[in-house]
């Protein structure tokens, strides 16, 4: 019995954070249609088409993106970078280490923490959902701390201004992201 048990937990531990795509719609890794089977890895370039989504981890770092978003996560120096082009994409980072997500006008390093940020049309809208970061541009370097979001607009000139309303994400979409990492939002603790 005692072996059953241990046999049944180490493949529940094994598939519980193995790296997998949910997805619908148009979804592309590197050029290539998104299948049940795919696996999203550090240096790959994603793709979702209008009225898409696609939902995957790798490792203990989960993401989440809608329609018209181009991205990629790579790894260099250490550094595990989520790039933004267009459209918008939601992360959340394991505690420890070193993260950071990029647009063509900011850079912002991640402590643990949930976050959303959408490109569009030159400026940037940035929520630190949870835990802390800090955001940089040409023009101005920032802390922010969240427990339930914080969100900023970067424009094109690099200037960061509040944002009013949140966007783009929902608390169940945290939840949904942090559930497939096997977490809580820190909001829900």
């Amino acid at each position: 019995m005692k072996k059953i048990i241990i046999c049944l937990s180490s493949i529940f531990l094994f598939t519980a954070f193995a790296d997998n795509v949910v997805s619908s719609g148009e979804v592309y890794i590197n050029g290539e249609k998104a299948t049940k089977n795919s696996v999203v890895k550090l240096g790959d370039f994603i793709k979702t088409g209008k009225n898409s989504k696609v939902r995957f981890n790798i490792g203990k770092d989960a993401f989440l993106a809608k329609g018209d978003a181009k991205f990629s996560i790579n790894e260099k120096a250490g550094v595990k970078s989520l790039n933004v082009v267009t459209g918008g994409v939601l992360a959340v980072f394991e505690k420890g280490g070193n993260h950071e997500v990029k647009t063509e006008n900011m850079t912002a390093g991640i402590r643990g923490t949930g976050v959303y940020l959408e490109q569009k049309k030159g400026k940037v809208y940035f929520c630190t959902c949870y835990g802390e970061t800090e955001l940089e541009t040409h023009k101005e370097h920032k802390k922010y701390s969240a427990t339930h979001h914080n969100m900023v607009w970067v424009k094109d000139d690099g200037s960061v201004k509040p944002a009013k309303l949140k966007e783009g994400h929902t608390d169940d979409d945290l939840r949904e992201l942090e559930a497939m990492v096997g977490r809580v939002p820190d909001f829900d603790k």
